[in-house]
């Protein structure tokens, strides 16, 4: 089933399974997750959600046979489910963007460093040079 439209109107979903007007307001009432919109004079809009959450509704009633509490239970373990990962993705979200942090920092300190190794490079040169002065500010060639 493809869809192209932002929003289908209660009697093209029920075409499009093949069902009752009736049957998708009973199944409204019934599971509260499906919510779809209204427009101004109250008409259902549902969008591309909506209907793919009305797919696992009817796979799990028509096609495998649960109960509608069945069903509710398991479209409740299975948000669980998407939960539990979420808050691990967030996690993992958090400690990438932590060692990122942590190695632009670790970057920065590395060119500070190279930049003051260079400064005193440059430094103890200099001295060099002037210990090789003589009196009069002539330099001396450097062995």
């Amino acid at each position: 089933m493809e869809l192209t439209k932002r929003y289908y109107s209660i009697s093209e979903v029920a075409q499009m399974f093949e069902m009752n007007i009736s049957k998708l307001r009973f199944w409204e009432e019934q599971f509260p997750t499906l919510t779809p919109k209204r427009d101004r004079s109250g008409d259902r809009k549902y969008t591309q959600d909506d209907i793919k959450h009305l797919q696992e509704i009817v796979e799990l009633v028509e096609d495998q046979g649960y109960t509608i509490e069945g069903a509710k239970k398991a479209l409740d373990n299975k948000r669980k489910k998407k939960n539990v990962n979420q808050a691990v993705i967030d996690q993992l979200i958090e400690i990438k963007s932590f060692m990122t942090f942590l190695s632009d920092s670790l970057d920065k300190d590395s060119d500070l460093l190279e930049d003051e190794e260079e400064d005193t490079e440059d430094e103890d040169n200099n001295d060099e040079y002037k210990e090789n002065e003589d009196d009069e500010g002539k330099q001396i060639t450097q062995t």
